[in-house]
């Protein structure tokens, strides 16, 4: 079943004015650029311990029709190469800062570039400094080594990017079905400190049947490095079929302001509350994940920056869950990606730079449950209620059966009995009778008279 993938650009119209006192970058959004993507689990092998390790395989196919604009638009937005070379150079030694800062100079870069959304997306575009970084990895220390920068260069019809997953089969216990017990080979991710980088709950697929309100649905994201939380929110219907609804929990963008317990995901670098530092996972990228427009984000975001509109509505994720299997019914998944652009005293590009947290995109990737395999869930969930009727049927069933074998032979058998019960009576009757007469017989022959034998005697 494939999913819908909508990307938005945020186009930056006013980059000329970066320096100036007060300045506010006005982004408006472009699209959606929509996208069927199927995705395909490769290289799955079946283990002793009662898991299974496979990688995911994504094919994006563009869906011009349904989309609003082309690939060929142009965007203008921050230039991502030479901001991530001056975040990640911001703890090396000077000299490495100053060769970077002549470097950009002599390389004509720009704190903002402008690309078309085909290059931006999947194509990508070639750049100065990606060819020194590919050249002299051990100058620069770079761990990105792509020839061409797109946020899903190669991505494309490819499993080499979101790793090996190691999953529980739930053969022993159906509650760990679909669990996640390892990513690349580790039971927890390396980008987060304490219980932020534990690996838990689900890859997003399958849920453990047996739902609860009160339970926390708990999926892990190869794209963040760690595993987020969806909270339970209401009840609805999809197609028929009740469901359980669990929103994206604020946790996921906390950073210990609401619960002390997340302060782990600052990643090195804390902003304000609803935004996650995703920099660790990105290559040491200032890269930071927010809901779409700051959607329940600290106010001070939105506030830098002229076009946001958040919306719940339309801009919060979601999980719908049918509760007795744990299968999905409706999935939307909605993220923004924000760039983190501040000054920078040894690298003159961003010297005077103000500092703000630069929304680049956001995406939407969702799945609904069709009619078809809709009514397929319907039948399995009346298995139960049928398993018992058929039950009680069976019941009834072979109660008829008994009785039609053995009625019959009961009355045969009684009928038997009366004419046996009868017969005797009527036996009984006339040995009665025939006993009467002999008592009565006696008396008659001794007062007929004495005999000539008795005369004789006298």
């Amino acid at each position: 079943m494939p999913l819908t993938v909508e990307l938005y650009f945020f186009n930056w119209t006013n980059p000329d004015e970066l320096m100036n006192e007060g300045f506010r970058p006005n982004l408006i959004e472009m699209g959606p650029y929509r996208f069927k993507e199927f995705l395909e689990k490769t290289n799955v092998t079946w283990n002793t311990n009662r898991t299974i390790t496979f990688r995911r395989l994504r094919r994006w196919y563009f869906d011009g029709e349904n989309s609003n604009g082309t690939l060929d638009d142009s965007v203008t937005t921050l230039n991502p190469v030479a901001l991530s070379a001056a975040y990640v150079s911001r703890f090396r030694s000077s000299f490495i800062q100053y060769t970077l800062s002549s470097t950009l100079l002599m390389t004509g870069q720009k704190v903002w570039v402008t690309r078309t959304v085909r290059e931006f997306m999947f194509d990508g575009y070639s750049d100065p400094l990606l060819t020194v970084a590919t050249k002299f990895p051990h100058v620069t220390q770079s761990r990105f080594t792509a020839d061409k920068f797109a946020w899903f260069y190669k991505r494309n019809d490819s499993s080499e990017h979101e790793g090996v997953f190691n999953v529980d089969t739930g053969e022993e216990d159906t509650s760990t079905i679909g669990v996640l017990r390892a990513w690349n080979f580790k039971n927890r991710s390396d980008s987060f400190e304490a219980n932020c980088g534990e690996i838990k709950g689900s890859v997003g697929d399958l849920f453990p049947p047996g739902q609860k309100k009160d339970k926390p649905l708990q999926m892990f994201s190869a794209d963040f490095c760690k595993s987020i939380q969806f909270d339970y929110s209401e009840e609805t219907e999809v197609l028929g079929i009740p469901g359980y609804v669990y929103a994206g929990s604020k946790s996921i963008m906390d950073n210990g302001t609401a619960d002390p317990d997340t302060w782990c995901n600052c990643g090195g670098e804390c902003v304000p509350q609803g935004v996650l530092n995703i920099s660790a996972c990105r290559y040491g990228a200032p890269g930071f994940v927010s809901y779409p427009h700051f959607l329940d984000a600290d106010p001070i975001f939105s506030q830098k920056i002229k076009g946001m509109s958040p919306n719940p509505e339309k801009h919060r994720m979601y999980v719908t869950l049918e509760p007795t299997t744990g299968i999905p019914l409706d999935v939307a998944g909605r993220f923004q990606i924000n760039l983190l652009l501040q000054p920078s005293r040894s690298i003159s590009l961003y010297n005077d730079v103000p500092t703000v947290l630069f929304p680049i995109m956001w995406f939407e990737e969702s799945v609904r449950i069709t009619p078809e395999l809709a009514g397929k869930l319907k039948l399995l969930l009346a298995l139960p209620a049928i398993g018992l009727f058929f039950s009680v049927g069976l019941i009834l069933l072979g109660l008829v059966v008994l009785a039609v074998a053995t009625v019959p032979r009961a009355l045969r058998n009684m009928q038997w009995r009366l004419l046996r019960h009868r017969k005797e009576k009527v036996a009984t009757r006339r040995r009665y009778q025939v006993s009467f007469l002999n008592e009565n017989s006696r008396p008659l022959v001794a007062a007929a008279g004495p005999t000539h034998e008795d005369a004789d005697v006298k």
